[in-house]
C-alpha cells in the first residue's frame, strides 16, 4: 500500500505499451493504488507531455514514466525494483537474497536488446496499416515513429527466444519456480504476439515457453492489465486508423481504472 499521508503513483502511458503494462500488471497484483495518465511515446523527439504540456524528464520520450509524488523515475525495469524494493514485495523481486536477486537482473538486462526487440514485428505488422504506409514503409520512417529495432532484428529475436526456451527447460519460470518481475517484462513481450492475440510469432517449437505462456495467464489480474490484445486484436486485420488505436487504448484504461477504484474501496 501507499503511506498514508501520500497520494497515489501516477504512471504515464498508454496500455498498448510493453512496459508500461508490465509496471501496471505489478500493481493490480499486488494491490497498489495508481493513476493513470495517458500518454504517447515521441520516439528520439521529446518526452512524454503532461496534460497542462509541461514535459517530464525523460530525455529518450519513452513510456512508462512514473511519478511517486513527486519521484519521477522512467524506464519499466527501474520503475518495477523501485516499487519491490520500496514495499518488500521480496516474492517477485528478493531484495534479500543476492543470488536470486542477481539472477533476476541478469534477465532485465538481457532484455533490452534481445526478447524486447520482438516488437519490431508487432511495430511492423501494425503502424503501417494504422498510419496508412502501406505494407514497407520507410526504415527513416519506422525508426521515427516505432522501436528502432537492431539491424539483424529477426537473427536477435530468435536467438532470444531460443535463450527463453533452454531458461524454461531448467525452470517452471524464468529465474526458479516463482514468476518475478523478470517474467512479467518477458511476458509483455511474448504475451501479446501469439496467435491468439496479436497474430505476428508462432512460439510452436517451443514447448516451455508454452507452457509458461498458460501459467503467466494465471497469474492474477491479466485479464484485466491485458484488456487491449483483444481490443487491437490480430495486428494484421487492424483497420479505422489511429481512431482505433487511440480508442482501445482509452477502453482498457477505463477497465485498469475501475478495478483500481474497487481496489482502493477495499484498502
Amino acid at each position: 500500500m501507499n503511506d498514508k499521508n501520500n497520494q497515489p503513483i501516477i504512471i504515464y502511458g498508454v496500455p498498448n505499451s510493453q512496459p508500461f503494462r508490465a509496471v501496471v500488471w505489478l500493481c493490480l497484483i499486488k494491490q497498489l493504488p495508481f493513476e493513470i495518465k495517458l500518454s504517447f511515446p515521441v520516439y528520439g523527439l521529446s518526452a512524454p507531455s503532461k496534460p497542462n504540456g509541461d514535459k517530464l524528464p525523460n530525455p529518450r520520450g519513452t513510456i512508462p514514466v512514473m511519478d511517486d509524488n513527486g519521484f519521477i523515475l522512467w524506464e519499466s525495469h527501474a520503475i518495477m525494483t523501485y516499487l519491490c524494493e520500496k514495499y518488500k514485495w521480496d516474492d517477485y523481486y528478493p531484495t534479500n537474497d543476492i543470488k536470486k536477486k542477481a539472477l533476476i537482473n541478469n534477465y532485465l538486462h538481457f532484455h533490452h536488446r534481445n526478447v524486447r526487440e520482438i516488437v519490431v514485428k508487432w511495430s511492423r505488422t501494425l503502424w503501417p496499416s494504422v498510419f496508412n504506409k502501406g505494407p514497407n514503409p520507410s526504415e527513416r520512417w519506422m525508426n521515427r515513429n516505432t522501436f528502432a529495432g537492431l539491424r539483424n532484428n529477426d537473427q536477435v529475436v530468435e536467438k532470444s527466444v531460443q535463450i527463453v526456451e533452454e531458461m524454461l527447460s531448467e525452470n517452471i519460470y524464468l529465474t526458479g519456480d516463482k514468476p518475478s518481475i523478470a517474467d512479467i517484462s518477458c511476458y509483455e513481450e511474448f504475451g501479446q504476439n501469439q496467435e491468439k492475440y496479436a497474430n505476428v510469432y508462432q512460439f510452436n517449437n517451443c514447448p516451455n515457453i508454452q507452457r509458461w505462456l498458460r501459467l503467466m495467464e494465471r497469474l492474477p489480474h491479466h485479464e484485466t492489465a491485458h484488456a487491449i490484445y483483444t481490443m487491437i486484436g490480430d495486428a494484421n486485420k487492424v483497420s479505422g486508423g489511429m481512431k482505433t488505436i487511440a480508442r482501445a487504448n482509452k477502453k482498457a484504461t477505463k477497465i485498469i481504472m475501475e478495478y483500481v477504484g474497487s481496489m482502493r474501496s477495499n484498502l
